[in-house]
């Protein structure tokens, strides 16, 4: 059997769901409208521990009790939570990143006799930009589990009562051990506290409030990856070098 290349599904779903692009926010269009069926692609079962706000005060995320975090767009959140309130079960057909436990939605349903809905585009970056309205914060517990970008890379912490602590990606490598589950985690910020939750965007963490050090971006960090992201993943990938004139 031949397996085709992660890239080449992914380049197959987004033509697929991008006639549904104009529709409303919180009404998921049906697999019935793609000639693509998103269900086909892997499913993931579990029940929802928690909705995840980020630090714009959006909800884009969401916890399995079972472990997987599962990414979504923030204009699909009350559509999922209506599917499946916090301790409902919940399926989810998408794609599972390589190397850690995060799942982009493409499809979801509460139960196998359910009609899915379908998510009409990828989520592939970190969302919630600070807005102007934000506040400074500072949180401090136990993590329950560690935060990921949608590609797999961590970049923060949840905490037990559901508090989300972000760092900006390639931040985190100095303050792993901090950031696994177990762990005591403290941060100052600025973020967004409400009624969807709390998430701050750290500018100093530690293991107590009285031992936080500066988040320093990923240029000044010495321990800060090299790599560059994967071009499937670059917005606007540069342009080819110029030929010299004959």
């Amino acid at each position: 059997m031949r397996v085709i290349p992660a890239l080449v599904v992914c380049a197959a779903a987004a033509l697929a769901l991008a006639p549904a692009m104009a529709q409303a926010p919180g009404n998921p269009p049906s697999r019935a409208q793609f000639w693509f069926d998103p269900t086909q692609l892997p499913a993931f079962t579990g029940t929802v521990d928690r909705y995840l706000a980020n630090p714009g005060g959006e909800t884009d995320a969401l916890l399995f009790r079972e472990g997987p975090q599962v990414v979504f767009p923030p204009d699909m959140a009350e559509a999922v939570r209506r599917a499946a309130p916090a301790g409902q079960p919940l399926i989810v057909w998408g794609i599972r990143a390589r190397e850690a436990p995060v799942i982009t939605m493409l499809a979801f349903a509460a139960s196998q006799d359910a009609e899915p809905g379908v998510v009409d585009r990828f989520y592939w970056r970190l969302g919630g930009g600070l807005p102007a309205q934000s506040q400074p914060l500072a949180v401090a517990g136990t993590v329950r589990a560690p935060y990921f970008a949608p590609q797999g890379q961590l970049v923060g912490a949840v905490l037990e009562d559901g508090t989300v602590v972000l760092l900006p990606p390639g931040a985190a490598e100095p303050f792993r051990n901090l950031l696994r589950a177990g762990a005591r985690l403290a941060a100052e910020g600025r973020g967004f506290a409400g009624e969807a939750g709390r998430a701050v965007t750290a500018d100093r963490l530690g293991e107590a409030v009285d031992a936080l050090r500066p988040v320093l971006p990923p240029e000044a960090s010495p321990s800060a990856p090299t790599e560059s992201p994967p071009a499937a993943f670059v917005s606007n990938p540069p342009a080819p070098a110029a030929q010299p004139q004959r």
